[in-house]
């Protein structure tokens, strides 16, 4: 598909007025990226919706509005003078993959490296969850799992973070000919209790499109286990209040980039079956009623709404050595 666009005859910026000041702030607004109103005065609000755009696209956050930003937004060219061109609207579709590698009890490594394997046949962005350090028998670390997925090549990259000494067992994955790593960060949301469970973590990913210029965040998580699943237990009281601190800590993170401008995708093992864990605030893009381990639907994937971000297919797939399934769903960027 193509769409004409005029670049702008002169830079918009503070102080601008006239139809295309207010065309402008339409599309912003559109986005969620404007907070005033919308007229025909180019303002404060107006410029920082304009540099909300511009670092969701890791450009230089000046907000001065030129020929790229007026193409971007794919806005006509009724309100400029100046010359026409065609331009591409920018758009691609890609795979995310969420997928719950089973280590307790530990698979041997070639079953480990056959849903590692399937996993990145299956998609472009892949959350891991339960990638862990094990023990040999001799006391030393077996990073094996984390090795896995480092087999895959040269073709991917990983955030792979420590927290100290302590691997994070929610790395995250991408190919490298699709995407560029703009940023990426973790969260811990709670400590562990001993003989219970480990402490638990978010992670994330900032990744920009290298066909389209759009970034998105990709967040990966995976919640304690037993709060939820009807077991009686002495530490259930504390399970399901580190549960709710996890879930707290997760909206605040979706929240601040969602501030950002960037579409936000969600995924992880959240151990509660048949549940919105995030609310109405997010899509769903897997059914919550279709089983990723046995009957139960533990893993889910979702985004947050955004015109630059909407889900085409997904399924959930099986054939894993791991007793998840993985949650794939494709969408359409741009």
């Amino acid at each position: 598909m193509r769409v004409i666009a005029e670049a702008p005859k002169h830079h918009l910026t503070v102080g601008s007025t006239g139809p295309a000041v207010k065309k402008l702030e339409q599309a912003l607004k559109a986005r969620g990226l404007l907070e005033g109103p919308v007229d025909d005065v180019f303002d404060k609000a107006t410029k920082q919706a304009v540099q909300r755009f511009e670092r969701k696209h890791g450009w230089k956050a000046d907000g001065i509005v030129g020929g790229r930003i007026w193409k971007k937004l794919r806005l006509s060219g009724e309100a400029h003078e100046g010359s026409t061109s065609a331009v591409s609207q920018g758009s691609t579709r890609f795979t995310t993959v969420n997928i719950n590698v089973k280590s307790n009890p530990p698979m041997s490594q070639d079953k480990v490296l056959h849903d590692v394997r399937r996993a990145a046949a299956a998609g472009d962005v892949i959350g891991w969850n339960e990638i862990s350090v094990l023990k040999n028998k001799d006391g030393s670390r077996d990073d094996r799992y984390f090795d896995a997925i480092t087999s895959l090549g040269k073709d991917w990259g990983h955030f792979m973070p420590k927290h100290g000494t302590y691997r994070i067992p929610n790395p995250i994955s991408w190919k490298k000919k699709e995407w560029d790593l703009v940023d990426s960060g973790f969260r811990r949301t709670h400590g562990g209790l001993e003989e219970v469970s480990p402490s638990r973590y978010v992670t994330w990913v900032k990744l920009k499109n290298k066909k389209t210029g759009d970034t998105i965040v990709r967040m990966n998580t995976h919640l304690v286990s037993g709060a939820w699943n009807g077991k009686k237990d002495k530490a259930d009281g504390w399970r399901q209040d580190k549960w709710r601190t996890h879930l707290r800590t997760l909206k605040e993170l979706v929240a601040r980039f969602e501030r950002s401008g960037h579409p936000v995708i969600i995924g992880g093992d959240f151990n509660r079956n048949h549940f919105k864990v995030l609310g109405n605030t997010v899509k769903y893009d897997n059914d919550l009623h279709v089983g990723t381990h046995g009957a139960a639907t533990l893993d889910y994937v979702m985004h947050t709404p955004s015109k630059d971000l909407k889900k085409v297919g997904g399924r959930v797939q099986g054939a894993y050595a791991s007793d998840h399934d993985a949650v794939v769903v494709k969408y359409q960027l741009g």
